[in-house]
């Protein structure tokens, strides 16, 4: 039991806890603030973005590539889990254009039947969330 336990150090990726997020997602919604209201903006279906989940938390593409700006940690549902890649992650070429504005945690509330999740990202000047769906 003792092995186990130290097996397995605190903020570990937990294959429980990712297991509900493992799959596809498409980007639903985006929240936006108008008249000091917060409001979501529904997005068309059709060429929304996409993002993977792997069972060790890593964040992919959709074509199987590490996305840019990747979070190095979880928090589902409250509770933080350092991402550790089970395998080497191949270099994505368009990162090379992007100009990170880095969200190291990703703060995920993942709803009740595994269907659709809230990713907010915290900044110093504020914070924005999206909406994503399983696809």
């Amino acid at each position: 039991m003792v092995l186990l336990m130290v097996g397995c150090a605190k903020g570990d990726v937990s294959p429980e806890v990712v297991k509900p997020l493992v799959g596809t997602w498409r980007v639903a919604a985006y929240e936006q603030t108008v008249n000091d209201k917060k409001e979501w903006v529904e997005l068309p279906v059709e060429n929304a973005y996409k993002l993977q989940f792997r069972e060790d938390g890593v964040v992919l593409d959709v074509a199987g590539l590490p996305i840019c700006c990747g979070p190095s940690a979880l928090r589902i549902n409250g509770t933080l889990l350092q991402i550790r890649p089970a395998t080497a992650l191949p270099e994505n070429p368009t990162c090379q254009l992007v100009n990170c504005a880095v969200c190291e945690v990703w703060d995920i509330e993942l709803s009740k039947d595994g269907q659709e999740f809230v990713f907010e990202c915290q900044f110093s000047s504020g914070s924005y969330k999206t909406r994503y769906v399983r696809v």
